[in-house]
């Protein structure tokens, strides 16, 4: 195998993938403004894991760190930039035991943030929909040992 032109060959690919896949556009940077957070918002592939597991709903830190596979303290802090732009809150769990802290999109963002993971999730979706189930478990599975090799868990932000 030619490992180095496969280097080179991911190199290209990523970009084009993380493009594809696409940020924040301005119509949906003017949608977070309308709801009062800053237009200069700058959101992190770290935030962005955040949004995604709150689309599944309430998370605590730890549970977010879980999920994430980072450290809870990285986590927290991924937490408090969002709580920062008012995309996030954190408030007292459903149980009785008042320490219990969960996070949760801030009022009028879940529709947003849901809205915007939702067609990147059906982009993927759609390009997927051209691979077998083999192949998109081999892309998966490919790209966790990938992200293992940088010696960073997935989403912790170096």
């Amino acid at each position: 195998m030619e490992r180095e032109r496969l280097v080179d060959e991911v190199l290209m690919l990523m970009p084009t993938l993380m493009r594809a896949i696409g940020g924040p556009d301005p119509a949906e940077m003017a949608e977070f403004a309308s709801r009062g957070v800053p237009v200069d918002v700058r959101v992190s592939p770290g935030h962005v894991q955040i949004l995604i597991a709150l689309s599944k709903g309430p998370h605590s830190v730890g549970q977010l760190a879980q999920v994430m596979g980072v450290s809870a303290p990285a986590a927290s802090q991924l937490v408090d930039r969002l709580v920062e732009h008012g995309m996030v809150e954190r408030r007292h769990g459903a149980t009785a035991d008042r320490r219990v802290v969960v996070v949760d999109y801030a009022p009028r963002m879940r529709e947003v943030a849901v809205g915007l993971m939702e067609v990147r999730r059906r982009r993927l979706e759609a390009a997927f929909a051209r691979m077998t189930d083999e192949e998109v478990l081999a892309f998966v599975r490919g790209l966790r040992v990938l992200t293992e090799g940088f010696g960073a868990a997935p989403g912790e932000e170096n």
